[in-house]
């Protein structure tokens, strides 16, 4: 975990240059989730909050988000970015955090699930935990995963084993943590699994 965090900070200041994304795509899968104005939701491995505009959008002033990432200079980008009143970030480990238990309707991974590394189904029921009843627990990247995978085995160590499991493993976890799988896309344009509590 240290590594990575160093992996993150290290490229921070760079990260938007260095990983672009379609925001078309983007606006496409958080239609999907199909958020309610109001709504309160966790994005979680915020990065350089490149959702926080679109997701701010959709939930308005009435809305909140909070924005967890790992690397501190990661959130530093993406609290310089984005001045948004109702917008909390918070750098640490989503995972070892038992704050926030049944308090989201949304629970958002964008372009960031792979870096749980080896704690991928502990990830789902810590995050499913975090949900409302009839909240939504979100897996999303604007990429394919033959894509994702392709673009991490040519990185650096630190996150080069950082995969993201072929659909049906992730549908087994989060069948296993108690959510109903309402959508999921995996082709060559995105890869989005989302579930309800």
């Amino acid at each position: 975990m240290k590594e990575q965090k160093d992996f993150f900070n290290k490229v921070a200041k760079d990260w938007d240059e260095i990983c672009k994304h379609d925001m078309k795509k983007v606006e496409f899968i958080l239609d999907l989730i199909d958020i309610d104005t109001g709504s309160h939701i966790l994005d979680v491995g915020t990065g350089t909050g490149v959702l926080i505009p679109s997701l701010y959008q959709q939930v308005t002033n009435s809305g909140y988000i909070k924005a967890i990432d790992v690397s501190e200079k990661m959130i530093e980008v993406a609290r310089q970015k984005n001045k948004y009143e109702n917008i909390i970030f918070k750098c640490g480990d989503v995972l070892e955090t038992n704050e926030d238990q049944n308090s989201y309707d949304h629970v958002i991974c964008y372009s960031m699930f792979p870096h749980f590394q080896s704690r991928k189904r502990e990830a789902i029921v810590k995050l499913s935990q975090k949900l409302k009843v009839g909240g939504k627990l979100t897996i999303c990247h604007s990429k394919s995963r033959e894509t994702i995978n392709n673009l991490h085995k040519k990185a650096e160590d630190t996150v080069k084993e950082d995969n993201l499991p072929k659909m049906e493993i992730i549908i087994e976890y989060f069948l296993e943590a108690g959510l109903k799988v309402v959508k999921e896309i995996d082709n060559e344009e995105m890869f989005v699994i989302i579930g309800l509590k």
